[in-house]
């Protein structure tokens, strides 16, 4: 059984995944440390 069809949709997910947790790191960092912006 396999998930994803092929390589390129697995890095694809990965990327967008990869994205997600810096913008959101980004946005906690910038909402616990509003003094600096």
């Amino acid at each position: 059984m396999r998930i994803f069809k092929e390589k390129g949709e697995l890095i694809m997910y990965t990327a967008l995944f990869v994205l997600g947790i810096a913008i959101f790191g980004y946005l906690m960092y910038v909402l616990v440390k509003p003094e600096k912006f």
